[in-house]
């Protein structure tokens, strides 16, 4: 029964000292008690409990939501709950870190650990947690239901008995008692009594003047009194290491010698073979004690390693598993269901491996990138994350229009020298052309690898534009360099131009998913909380603000693009004024100096964004439908659908907006074209790979008429091509000298 002095005695919910000085001088240790003292009489077991409770307890522990998909990334922190407050302060007078210190300590030693908890009378919550010696509890069996409760003897032998639901066990399975447990220490007690009675015995050679024993021999028998005086006369004289070989006078005795010295006992041998026969009931080798001879770096590295994974890892799962079975449903079945308790991995990360790991994935994908296959599609197989092209901290409009001044010859300075807000210069006066050059026969067209994946280009600028852009009085330039009739114009700066653009849409196109996923979030917590899960298959984004962001890529796609058709034109000797795109793509209006064109951009700017729109909303639906199940939040739903959208590929919109970006590059080259004088007009493909039979068989052919090649490239990827809208086809011209 409970004493009625506990109370008067103890904070704890159980004695931990005895209610009044009542000692037991005839109870010898026993059983787990004498498990428990052999780590003060043993120096190796006393390491080797010492450091794996100590790295036990040095481990950091969280609690989290569960996920419903099961999976750990998918969990959410939670960072107030009583359990935890709990967890990090059991009671006043222990840490966190001492309170699992002492349990692995009892479980490393007697293959127990047990936790009293302590509650207010008038609350069922747990708001203490106890260690105890596990010498003081017995469980007591009950015929049909396992376990009728606990049975805890107090320091003074008092009795105190406690509920199922009072005590947590944490134990090492005992194969004979599926009450108890049995731990290392059981296995090698005969051999930690070696270890100890060894050290003993060499205390005690030491201490009688590291001499072996003897015999004082009589040929008679010694009354009382004379036994007595002869015993206190060799003691006082020969007794201690101070008193160690001093010649010894016996009267009516002689001595006789026992001829058992440290090396006929085997003492260092004996001490040593206790030492391995420890370890290796522990499992713990020589080197995780600290003995070094023959570590070296990489040894001691995989070391640390080795003793996480095979010794502090398994003691966490034993606690986790105690957490989470019986601590957190003491807090309600909803905390039981939807909290867990988790350790934060002490495996140190293998750098090596990880380096090793990325290595192969890099080389799988260039591999795989060279034989052909789509990158951002390889770069999702192997692994690896989006890489997005270009400088990081370059201006991206600012890198466009350097590079569409640079290549830019002098001829295009009315058109965009305003753009920049500098005037005109008034033009030189005009030179005498020099005799042309023989043309040279025609050749095939040039073939442009913006097929499927591109490379960034290098630029080498040229000093007439750029000076000019830079000059705002009067500038004398050169006349550009007339191109010959074969000689097909340098693309490399189309492709570019594209690929700038695709990655700043790319990145604008962020905070609009931002916004959308958002906009998703919140119709799905209200599917899930309502379980209104037909209402998954109804959901909506706004595409308003997604319009207007790629209507303006277009545009200025459009722009640039015309511009260097122009550019094209003019290296072949053809001065040419590239149209203006239709000004409703930018909502603004703009005075029309010439015929406006790509209104239908317009049209396909709002087909593109409702596409992407209505992946994204099935996306989201399907995978909140995979991980609904009854009474699940809402709130936590979707926020796992957030985090699945925000990881998928994005190939979808990659290819999507790089589509519509390239209809807009081949409007605008078109546009330029319909302006400027006849020419010869050829297909460009790139002949790779990746390159469909179709691109290959259309590459380099010339069109008949104008009205052909916009048939063939007015959608932006040639029509007939098998890759789709990740073609990047498109339309050169050729002018003659004499035009």
């Amino acid at each position: 029964m409970k004493s009625p002095l506990r109370t008067l005695f103890n904070k704890a919910p159980v004695p931990y000292v005895a209610a009044r000085n009542l000692s037991l001088p005839w109870r010898q240790p026993t059983g787990a008690e004498a498990q428990m003292r052999a780590m003060g009489s043993v120096g190796t077991l006393f390491a080797i409990v010492n450091r794996t409770s100590n790295a036990t307890a040095q481990v950091e522990w969280k609690l989290w939501r569960k996920s419903p998909s099961g999976l750990a990334e998918d969990r959410l922190e939670v960072t107030r709950h009583a359990a935890l407050d709990l967890w990090n302060k059991p009671n006043a007078f222990y840490t966190r870190q001492e309170n699992i210190e002492i349990v692995q300590q009892h479980i490393d030693l007697t293959g127990e650990g047990w936790w009293v908890i302590a509650r207010n009378p008038r609350s069922p919550l747990p708001l203490e947690l106890w260690p105890v010696r596990p010498d003081r509890m017995q469980p007591v069996p009950h015929p049909t239901d396992f376990l009728s409760g606990y049975m805890y003897t107090g320091p003074g032998g008092e009795q105190i008995a406690l509920r199922t639901e009072d005590v947590i066990q944490l134990r090492m399975p005992n194969p004979l008692d599926p009450y108890r447990g049995m731990g290392p220490v059981q296995a090698i007690l005969t051999d930690l009594d070696s270890a100890r009675y060894s050290a003993e015995w060499n205390r005690n050679f030491f201490l009688n003047g590291a001499e072996p024993g003897g015999i004082i021999q009589v040929d008679k028998r010694l009354s009382d009194d004379e036994f007595d005086e002869l015993t206190a006369r060799w003691n006082e004289q020969h007794k201690g290491i101070a008193n160690a070989h001093r010649v010894a006078l016996i009267e009516q005795g002689q001595w006789v010698d026992r001829k058992l010295s440290q090396r006929d006992m085997q003492f260092a041998e004996l001490r040593s073979v206790s030492r391995d026969v420890i370890r290796e009931a522990f499992g713990i080798p020589a080197f995780a004690l600290g003995e070094v001879a023959d570590v070296n770096r990489a040894t001691a590295e995989a070391s640390k390693t080795w003793f996480a994974e095979y010794l502090t890892v398994p003691r966490l799962e034993r606690i986790k598993g105690a957490l989470n079975n019986d601590l957190l449903p003491l807090y309600g079945p909803d905390a039981a269901r939807t909290l867990e308790f988790d350790y934060c991995t002490p495996v140190p990360a293998d750098g090596e491996a990880e380096n090793a790991a990325l290595v192969a994935k890099a080389t799988a994908a260039q591999a795989l990138i060279e034989a052909g296959a789509y990158g951002p599609e390889v770069l999702a197989a192997v692994g690896l994350p989006e890489i997005a092209f270009g400088q990081p901290d370059a201006d991206p409009d600012r890198e466009l229009l350097i590079k569409l001044v640079t290549a830019a010859p002098a001829a295009l300075a009315p058109l965009i020298l305003p753009l920049l807000g500098i005037d005109v210069p008034e033009p030189p006066a005009p030179e005498p052309p020099s005799a042309p050059a023989a043309a040279p026969p025609p050749g095939p067209a040039a073939r442009l690898d913006i097929h499927h994946h591109a490379q960034p280009a290098t630029f080498q600028p040229t000093a007439s534009f750029f000076d000019l852009a830079r000059a705002r009085p009067r500038h004398t330039h050169t006349a550009p360099r007339a191109q010959a009739d074969g000689e097909d114009p340098d693309l490399e700066v189309v492709r570019a131009q594209l690929e700038e653009a695709l990655a700043q849409l790319l990145e604008d196109w962020d905070g609009v998913a931002e916004e959308q996923y958002e906009q998703l979030a919140e119709q799905i917590e209200a599917a899930v909380d309502d379980e209104d899960l037909a209402a998954l298959a109804t959901m909506t984004v706004d595409t308003d603000r997604a319009a207007t962001v790629l209507r303006g890529a277009l545009a200025d796609m459009a722009t640039v693009a015309a511009a260097q058709m122009a550019a094209e034109a003019a290296e072949q000797g053809v001065k040419v004024t590239p149209p203006q795109v239709d000004p409703g793509l930018q909502n603004a209006l703009v005075p029309r100096l010439w015929a406006a064109f790509g209104s239908e951009l317009i049209e396909i700017a709002a087909a593109t964004v409702g596409l992407l729109g209505a992946d994204l909303t099935a996306s989201a639906g399907r995978e909140a439908l995979r991980l609904f199940t009854p009474g699940a939040a809402g709130r936590q739903i979707a926020e796992s659908v957030t985090r699945f959208l925000r990881g998928l590929a994005g190939r979808l919109r990659r290819d999507q907006l790089g589509a519509a970006l390239h209809r807009a590059q081949n409007l605008g080259r078109l546009a330029t074209l319909e302006a400027a004088p006849t020419a010869r007009y050829f297909a460009s493909e790139k002949l790779d790979g990746n390159t469909c039979p179709p691109c290959r068989g259309i590459d380099g052919t010339q069109f008949e008429t104008l009205a052909e090649a916009r048939a063939a490239y007015g959608a932006g990827p040639y029509r007939e091509c098998q890759g789709g809208i990740r073609c990047r086809g498109t339309v050169v011209a050729r002018w003659d000298s004499a035009q």
